[in-house]
């Protein structure tokens, strides 16, 4: 059993990576800012945290890694996205992105990997996207910040790593109808992809499973792209005239 860690766990993919950790017989501490109080069972506990507060943060994740008994297992599913052409972005949208995404990340991963060095072991998981790596319009501050987490990740991989710590990113496509309305662009992407379709949300959270077993600790500083082939075709193809599809 592993005592695991997941933030941003009421989000559709941040569910779903809770429900697998719990069918593998994990520990869970699932925060979210939706969460209003604090409650729990023997298996699962649930409770609120603001990535944009580091004293409330810090305090949160000290609490639900007391529950568990210790840390294996951390996971940042944590993202927002405001979408708008460059020209109309204001700096409080471009901020507020990069606050949560980015320096969320920076914050609650600060915060748990003082707990895995003095256990000297674990891992971690940020949640990145295809558009950290692929051009797309009207997605810049998104972009940035999902780029950044995955320059992050290579570095904590190195700076980690000698205390037994695996750090990687997770980065599928659109997967639902969650944020930015991308389920709305579902029918345009399945032609485009090799697969013939994109991501389902269990094939997420499997992954995410994969990533952070006992037996997966020799994968690190890695991104690994889960989008069932658009973006190493997507140069390749032209966006569908009819829907205006882009990944």
């Amino acid at each position: 059993m592993q005592h695991s860690l997941v933030i941003g766990a009421r989000g559709e993919i941040g569910a779903a990576i809770v429900q697998a950790f719990l069918a593998r017989g994990d520990k869970v501490a699932a925060l979210d800012l939706a969460e209003t109080g604090v409650e729990y069972d023997h298996q699962l506990y649930r409770g609120p945290i603001d990535v944009l507060k580091s004293r409330q943060l810090d305090h949160a994740i000290a609490m639900a890694c007391d529950w568990l008994g210790g840390l294996d297992v951390y996971v940042n599913a944590v993202g927002v996205m405001q979408r708008g052409a460059v020209v109309d972005l204001g700096d409080a949208e471009f901020e507020q992105t990069v606050a949560v995404n980015l320096i969320g990340a920076f914050r609650t991963t600060r915060a748990v990997a003082r707990i895995m060095e003095a256990a000297k072991g674990g891992s971690i998981l940020h949640l990145s996207s295809v558009h950290a790596r692929t051009g797309m319009p009207d997605r810049c501050a998104y972009a940035a910040s999902k780029g950044g987490i995955e320059a992050m990740v290579k570095a904590l991989a190195a700076e980690l790593g000698p205390q037994g710590v695996s750090v990687n990113a997770l980065a599928p496509g659109p997967v639902g109808a969650g944020m930015g309305g991308i389920g709305r662009e579902r029918d345009g992407l399945t032609g485009l992809a090799p697969l013939g379709r994109i991501p389902r949300i269990e094939e997420v959270s499997a992954s995410a499973a994969f990533l952070t077993a006992p037996t997966s600790r020799a994968i690190t500083g890695q991104v690994i792209t889960l989008d069932c082939g658009l973006t190493s075709t997507l140069l390749s193809r032209r966006t569908s005239p009819q829907t205006g599809a882009q990944v």
